[in-house]
């Protein structure tokens, strides 16, 4: 976000959140009321929905991650059943489906408060998820009904109905139209004050469902159900941080729900209804895509503190061009493609709003790969004002990717796996040539200017000196903690621009103004006094950036690795934290 923001309450510690992977927009086939069969299964028939499990930054620190997301069956009166993700592998999220399942069985899941999955007996497809239907016209692309919930067994925290509209209807909105050119614009137009739920998190169906009947949402395109559910307690069984669907474009609308009213959360959760998955890390031993033959790598998820789709925080960055590109607003002007032979271009900040601002390269098996030059301009101001976490201002080289992670950076500088955890710094270091794709594309930054930076990008043999790595490796979950040094951060060129994936003018496309929303009172719990979420400001001209070594960390932002004392290292702040947001010290 641009703006500084003044300090805010997070909540310290809620339970694993998720971000559902797949489109859970199609009408199910059938009824879903589970029939017996002789060999004593049931047959179910509904919709295929994903779901991604996501730890806490502790839990991350702790060295637990998840390889598979949660799958459930849904079906069309709102019920649902779980049922393992290996099980179903061959068939499609968002497709209807037959499943025979049998006994239920015990897994991580059940033992975070979600219901047992239920074993697989067979499984057949009935239709394929169908394509996403246009929004209808009109000011809002996007319309969003908010609704406060105190779930079964919560008690309400202290937000107001007015801080989550403020926060869809000024940060949230004027993101979003400006990193799509304003082909989205997001308003709410309707909302509801606390309501208290029979459902709990446990079935997510349920509660979306349940909060759905209650003021009347009916879902289409463009449409969004965001629930704000309750952080007190902490702790309620199967209440994640936040859960949001992923849908297939722009114009699938959506559910989702949070349970903090940060503007970076609520436009990530929105990315996902928009069809987006996460802004991940991809770390190597010693290398940035890893030595051929190669199980040196880890991808860790949420490592990317430049785009609004990996780590949430008070800096909403700008869409990595791998993002931009995945959701169509990436302008064919902003774009130069690298191929065959030896390609220079001199790439402009990606959040200017002007000039090249991406190149793309392809290898003989169609994995893309972005090049983008992060600079201090625009919205990526912060880097120069608020980088407490020292990252680097320079190119950057992203690969992208399927589910969950559809777009991993590369660690330009990459560190030995002891040194992974503190490693934020992931610029390519000038004069230094990188090979990617097994070695059938070669990187090398040749300078960087306030004007821009120049690249040159070689098809075919890897150049002399250049870094082997193995073509898309599927990367292993690793640990690891240390630090490398920093690369030097260039001055910026002073401009005021837009994001990716926008326009040439330096202005974001303003937010049409929806229609008041309909705000019903609370009708059943009072809902306590609470500070509405701070609007942001546009980002100030960009200032020279200061050497990031000599810039002492802000104390008062911590993690639990962090207020450990054990992970602060000379190579800048270090974090290996997941999508939930940092932690703010009380004072």
């Amino acid at each position: 976000m641009p703006g500084e923001m003044s300090p805010r309450r997070v909540p310290a510690r809620l339970s694993r959140s998720l971000a559902v992977a797949g489109a859970v927009l199609a009408l199910c086939a059938g009824p879903f009321a589970p029939s017996a069969l002789a060999d004593g299964g049931e047959t179910v028939v509904g919709e295929l929905v994903q779901a991604w499990p996501e730890t806490s930054p502790e839990d991350q620190h702790a060295g637990e991650s998840h390889e598979q997301p949660l799958t459930f069956v849904e079906g069309e009166d709102g019920t649902s059943v779980r049922v393992p993700t290996e099980a179903v592998g061959d068939l499609e999220p968002g497709s209807t489906v037959e499943v025979t399942v049998g006994a239920a069985r015990s897994d991580e899941a059940a033992a975070d408060g979600y219901e047992p999955a239920r074993q697989v007996l067979g499984a057949e497809l009935v239709a394929a998820a169908p394509a996403a239907a246009p929004v209808p016209a009109g000011s809002v692309t996007n319309q969003v009904t908010v609704v406060m919930v105190v779930p079964q067994g919560g008690r309400p925290d202290g937000t107001s109905l007015a801080s989550v509209v403020s926060a869809v209807n000024d940060p949230v909105a004027r993101f979003w139209s400006e990193q799509t050119g304003g082909a989205v614009t997001v308003g709410v137009t309707q909302a509801q004050d606390w309501i208290r739920t029979t459902a709990g998190c446990v079935d997510p169906t349920a509660l979306w469902d349940e909060a759905a009947a209650r003021v009347g949402f009916q879902s289409g395109p463009g449409r969004h159900l965001l629930l704000y559910v309750s952080s007190e307690p902490r702790d309620l069984p199967g209440c994640s941080y936040a859960l949001g669907q992923v849908g297939t474009s722009t114009t699938s609308g959506g559910r989702l729900y949070v349970r903090d009213d940060l503007p970076a959360v609520i436009a990530h959760e929105l990315g996902h209804n928009f069809g987006l998955g996460h802004s991940s890390g991809l770390q190597c031993d010693g290398s940035v895509e890893g030595t051929v033959g190669g199980g040196d790598c880890r991808t860790a998820a949420y490592r990317d503190f430049y785009d609004v789709m990996g780590v949430s925080w008070d800096r909403m960055g700008s869409l990595t061009a791998a993002q931009a590109d995945r959701l169509g607003v990436l302008p064919a002007a902003a774009t130069q493609t690298a191929g065959q032979g030896t390609t220079t271009v001199t790439l402009a900040p990606l959040a200017g709003g002007s000039g090249t601002r991406a190149v793309r390269l392809t290898d003989a098996a169609g994995t893309a790969y972005w090049l983008e030059y992060r600079a201090p301009v625009g919205r990526d101001g912060w880097l120069a004002t608020d980088n407490r976490y020292r990252l680097d201002s320079g190119v950057l080289l992203h690969r992208a990717g399927a589910l969950p992670d559809t777009a991993l950076l590369l660690d330009g500088s990459p560190s030995p796996r002891a040194g992974w955890e503190a490693d934020l710094q992931a610029a390519l270091r000038p004069g230094v040539p990188v090979s990617v794709a097994g070695g059938e594309l070669t990187v090398t930054v040749d300078a960087v200017t306030a004007a821009g930076a120049t690249v040159t990008v070689v098809g075919g043999a890897p150049a002399a000196g250049a870094v082997p790595a193995r073509p898309a490796p599927v990367p292993a979950v690793l640990p690891g903690a240390g630090a490398p040094a920093p690369v030097p951060a260039p001055a910026p060129a002073a401009a005021a621009g837009t994001a990716a994936g926008t326009g040439t003018a330096p202005a974001p496309a303003p937010v049409p103004a929806p229609a008041a929303p309909a705000v019903a009172p609370a009708a059943e719990v009072p809902a306590e006094a609470t500070t509405p979420a701070e609007a942001t400001t546009p980002a100030e001209a960009a200032t020279p950036v200061e050497a990031a070594a000599a810039e002492p960390a802000d104390p008062s932002w911590t993690t639990p690795a962090l207020a450990a004392g054990g992970l602060l290292g000379a190579g800048g702040t270090v974090l290996a934290a997941r999508r939930l947001p940092l932690l703010r010290r009380r004072p």
